[in-house]
């Protein structure tokens, strides 16, 4: 088994035991266990089970930003582009952390463990959002940028369910993106 496998199964298995018990209520020896492989091959990849967390942390937002930048670069209006990338954004977590009970403590340590790598993603998305926006002729388009991103944030939270996220977003960023 390659180094890369090992990493891999490393964080397969801490991001299921992270799921079902929590950031506290997982161990780097649980993680060894799930993952296959001993405690000094772990300990030699991670220092920590934070480390551990930020790498899947760090990896999920990486797909999540490619994921958006693929949503818009498709075709269709800015309003379409921008429903169908935030969109997958709430349909991302939503999948990941949706069943487990530990879902909003992970949501929590997230941000607080990935601080830095998080408020680099909302930057980027916020001048992709803005770029889209002035290229339809939008005016303010940094602004309204800030704006439909804080909206649908506020959407989320008055509407935890992603259905209904999914059915309003259409409307509130067609609004915004005019």
């Amino acid at each position: 088994m390659t180094n890369a496998d090992k990493s891999a199964r490393i964080l397969e298995a801490a991001k299921q035991l992270f799921l079902q018990n929590g950031l506290r209520g997982t161990s780097m020896e649980a993680i060894a266990k799930e993952a296959g492989v001993a405690k000094p091959t772990l300990y030699a990849r991670f220092p920590d089970k934070e480390a551990v967390f930020v790498a899947i942390g760090t990896a999920i937002m990486d797909d999540y930003r490619r994921a958006f930048a693929e949503a818009l670069a498709s075709p269709g209006s800015a309003a379409e582009r921008l429903t169908t990338a935030i969109g997958a954004k709430y349909a991302a977590i939503d999948s990941l952390l949706g069943q487990s009970p530990h879902g909003s403590d992970l949501m929590a340590e997230h941000m607080r463990l990935n601080r830095v790598v998080f408020d680099d993603l909302r930057a980027w998305v916020n001048q992709q959002t803005a770029a889209v926006l002035q290229e339809e002729g939008v005016p303010d388009a940094a602004e309204r940028a800030r704006v439909i991103l804080a909206a649908v944030d506020g959407l989320k939270a008055e509407f935890p369910s992603t259905a209904d996220v999914a059915r309003l977003t259409p409307f509130l960023v067609g609004r915004l993106a005019r």
